[in-house]
């Protein structure tokens, strides 16, 4: 019986093996057309040039026309609407994809031999990214007959020892290699947010090992310390009878962590914080931007969005208020064409208020395959606004604004490609070469619309029903809760002067 099973396991390994070889001679031989497809749009675009004389190869160098758009951009552009992926997706196959093929054959070799797999070689690329050229081709060459090697010889090498050995036969040829790329690895040191879901973003920060591992191990010394007293806090009321030894929803260590990086950067929020109370941390000068929109019922909750955080709960947008000293907030007209306006539509200049509208509604960059914040894109017209004639050309409408990065905007301007938006904010996009993609708006304005079209409650008429959160009262920061305070504490002083006993109002706000 154990025969047979181990003879199945066997059976089953070999198919996976088959599967697997498959499937890098596959990633091979797409990294190769994806090559071909950039070659392609650099002579076509070099035809392009010389069309329109923006380059002469006999004449004076000059410097880049704004018109002229990058093969790579066009390239990728094709890709995201063959290949359906999205553009960071594309723009990395074609960065391997050129490396590969112009800089390290040996590897592309092997992956067409099954040998090895895409995620392997593009760690490979990386790691011999600065090799000097004149000995880049022996290198790289002798990086993967070692690996070969020791696959074939039954050794399973892992990551570290595949840098490690790659590092070791680069210092033999080139050593200013990897001290080059140790110094271009610190200068692209950055912190960046990815919008999650369920209210959640992820916060992510490449620092050189020093830094990262000093920040963890501070971290996680007061996750350790919190760890600590809850520990006693449940001992104590275990002891006491007035609690239970197991807590299912006790906090975890990475909870812990994360309220500890939190506290660090933004303060605990506590009104004892400040030039008050000696030895604790000043209250931190934050200022967030936020946009409520109505509930479309009067029993819903409103929605809160923060920019590049996207939406968060009511108990979230408080629990930062009270780390603020201020705050932002506004109470858009969620219907569409809110803002519009028939002197602004004859206008080329987009108004901050409609601008704002539109970022709301779009969430990310438009174009396919793209997801740069809105708030990091450029607001476009659609149709081109006609300088010379405004009634005649695109107007600076909702219905014909639309988000773009920066990269994409060039590309819409001075590609071929037709585009048309909705009027419900839905782009369609005609390309060259016969694909028709559609794009939806993913903002928090498209979303409430979207909701109110599929069958819900319309919003209610303004005063048909009491909304106390479009009415916001003054917001509860630090120097607020200060202010309450003293004036609490000079309403008892005087209180104690006349000897009358404490004032029962000792808990209002000041009077300003």
């Amino acid at each position: 019986m154990a025969t047979e099973r181990g003879s199945g396991i066997g059976a089953a390994g070999m198919a996976a093996l088959d599967a697997l070889r498959a499937e890098n001679r596959a990633a091979a031989a797409r990294l190769r057309a994806c090559h071909e497809l950039l070659e392609l749009c650099e002579e076509e675009q070099l035809v392009r040039d010389l069309e329109a004389g923006y380059y002469d190869p006999d004449g004076p160098e000059r410097p880049r026309d704004p018109a002229i758009l990058d093969p790579f951009v066009v390239a990728c552009a094709e890709l995201v609407a063959a290949y359906g992926v999205h553009h960071h997706r594309a723009s990395a196959m074609l960065s391997l994809a050129r490396d590969l093929v112009t800089g390290f054959p040996a590897i592309v070799e092997a992956m067409e031999s099954g040998l090895l797999d895409e995620r392997t070689a593009g760690m490979l690329v990386r790691q011999m990214r600065t090799v000097d050229p004149s000995v880049l081709d022996a290198v790289h060459r002798l990086v993967v007959d070692w690996l070969l090697d020791s696959i074939e010889s039954g050794e399973r090498p892992g990551r570290n020892a595949i840098l490690a050995k790659t590092d070791s036969i680069i210092a033999a040829f080139d050593p200013e290699g990897v001290r080059a790329r140790c110094t271009a690895a610190a200068r692209e040191r950055r912190v960046s947010v990815r919008r999650g879901v369920d209210g959640m973003s992820e916060l992510r920060a490449h620092l050189t090992s020093t830094e990262a591992t000093a920040i963890h191990d501070v971290l996680e010394g007061a996750a350790r310390e919190r760890l600590d007293r809850a520990k006693e806090a449940r001992i104590d009321a275990v002891l006491r009878g007035t609690g239970q030894p197991y807590d299912p929803h006790a906090r975890t260590r990475a909870e812990h962590r994360a309220d500890a990086l939190v506290d660090a950067i933004l303060g605990t929020g506590d009104q004892s914080d400040g030039p008050d109370h000696p030895g604790t941390a000043p209250a931190p000068r934050i200022r967030p931007t936020i946009t409520i929109l109505a509930p479309r019922t009067p029993g819903e909750e409103p929605e809160v969005y923060l920019p590049r955080g996207g939406p968060a709960s009511i108990d979230a947008l408080i629990a930062l208020l009270a780390r603020s000293v201020g705050a932002h907030i506004s109470l858009p007209d969620p219907e569409a064409g809110a803002a519009d306006s028939a002197a602004g539509a004859r206008r080329y200049r987009i108004s901050a208020e409609l601008a704002r509208r539109i970022r709301l509604r779009d969430g990310t960059c438009r174009h396919p395959g793209c997801s740069v914040p809105a708030e990091d894109c450029d607001v476009d017209h659609v149709v081109p606004f006609d300088h010379s004639d405004p009634g005649h050309g695109g107007q600076t409408v909702e219905a014909n604004l639309m988000c773009l990065c920066r990269s994409h905007h060039r590309f819409k301007t001075f590609h071929t490609w037709y585009y048309q938006l909705l009027r419900d904010g839905t782009l369609v996009i005609a390309t060259e070469s016969g694909h028709t993609i559609t794009t939806h708006p993913d903002g928090p304005l498209a979303q409430w619309r979207d909701r109110t079209r599929n069958g819900s409650e319309p919003p209610p008429e303004p005063g048909s029903a009491e909304r106390p959160w479009l009415r916001p009262r003054p917001l509860s920061t630090y120097w607020y809760r200060r202010a309450c305070r003293l004036a609490a504490e000079r309403r008892e002083n005087a209180a104690a002067a006349r000897d009358d006993g404490p004032d029962v109002h000792d808990h209002d706000p000041p009077p300003f």
